[in-house]
């Protein structure tokens, strides 16, 4: 039976006010991490796999260097393709930030892969090296 209390009313007043508060802060939080509409072009990114798991480690580290002609970011991961001084083209993964298309760049690779598929950036590799900037 409802009451006819005033100071009862009030409180479950607030009450709901309470909820329906905290109800809409969630949604403008989710909202604004890509959640709250689900559609496919509204999603947000999926976490980059870790493309160092599984490398196999060099016995000895082995110097990349050359002109990077392509830049891929992928979450805290960056490729790079590399044109060496011998020609060849070569990817490499590094971890944070990296020079821009056009720069040269020194690399040490200390592992590579072979077949490697990035999921995120729904490419495949031959060879990737995994290596920091010297």
């Amino acid at each position: 039976m409802p009451t006819t209390d005033p100071a009862v009313a009030r409180a479950h007043a607030g009450r709901h006010s309470l909820v329906l508060a905290l109800a809409l802060a969630f949604a403008i939080d989710m909202a604004g991490c890509g959640v709250a509409d689900a559609s496919p072009q509204h999603q947000a990114p999926a976490a980059a796999a870790n493309p160092f798991a599984g490398a196999q480690p060099s016995k000895q580290p082995q110097a990349l260097a050359g002109r990077i002609e392509e830049r891929l970011v992928a979450g805290s991961y960056v490729y790079l393709a590399v044109r060496g001084d011998d020609g060849e083209l070569r990817w490499a993964v590094v971890m944070g930030a990296a020079p821009p298309v056009g720069a040269d760049v020194a690399l040490t690779s200390t592992a590579r892969r072979t077949d490697f598929h990035s999921p995120r950036l729904g490419r495949e590799f031959a060879e990737l090296h995994f290596a920091v900037i010297r």
